[in-house]
């Protein structure tokens, strides 16, 4: 079988904001080759075009295929109502995931015969009960619902995040400001820079309450690990 991994999705899968989990999963595992096509922004509907253009162009034979994808189909409602000047993207709406998820994972049943790994979302800000995060177990349970269906992996992530942050008192701090954003940018690329960040702000898991620090981004390669480690 062939070694090639592919993970696609938002920001929290490209790494450059925060701590790059892919990263972490190559130095576990290093006998696999990983493809990061990770980008940041992309809503749901946008990662699905991109990955059926991928599989359709590329030549890598992938035996595996990493989707992490609807945090910003949530998110960026919010923001939008912070930050007017942001473009208008292709958002799905929280009862539609489903629908959506499910028409994509028969298309990439139709392209490929490669394994899939669904990770649940991880956080939306690190207060338990706020209606970011509400919509957010929402999602999941559409994530896991269509990923049963369709005989993919679940990495359920989601169930760590929302335990540590039920019992912590983690500031309510979710992309305060623009222009700590692109500081974080550079301020994030090593583990001890992004944890100060995340201790500065009151945060267990994340720089700015959705990208990872050290803590957050070792759930999700733990998470994705154990999967991969079976499949291999």
């Amino acid at each position: 079988m062939s070694n090639h991994i592919l993970f696609i999705g938002d920001s929290i899968t490209e790494g450059k904001l925060g701590i790059n989990f892919v990263d972490m999963i190559k130095r576990r595992i290093p006998d696999i080759i990983c493809h990061n096509k990770g980008h940041g922004g992309e809503t749901l509907l946008e990662i699905n075009t991109r990955l059926i253009k991928i599989l359709k162009e590329d030549n890598h034979k992938y035996s595996t295929i990493v989707i992490e994808a609807g945090h910003n189909d949530i998110l960026l409602p919010y923001l939008k109502l912070r930050w007017p000047f942001l473009r208008n993207k292709w958002v799905t709406l929280v009862p539609q995931i489903g629908i959506v998820l499910d028409q994509m994972l028969r298309s990439i049943i139709s392209l490929t015969d490669a394994k899939i790994i669904l990770t649940t979302l991880s956080c939306l800000g690190e207060i338990f009960n706020s209606q970011l995060n509400q919509k957010r177990r929402l999602v999941n349970d559409q994530i896991k619902l269509i990923g049963y269906r369709y005989d993919a992996y679940i990495a359920d992530v989601a169930s760590i995040f929302d335990e540590i942050i039920l019992n912590s008192n983690s500031s309510s701090y979710l992309l305060d400001n623009l222009i700590n954003l692109i500081f974080d940018y550079l301020r994030s690329k090593k583990s001890v820079w992004a944890d100060k960040i995340s201790s500065k702000r009151n945060l267990r898991l994340t720089i700015d309450g959705g990208h990872l620090n050290s803590k957050g981004a070792k759930i999700y390669c733990r998470e994705i690990s154990k999967i991969l480690d079976f499949l291999l």
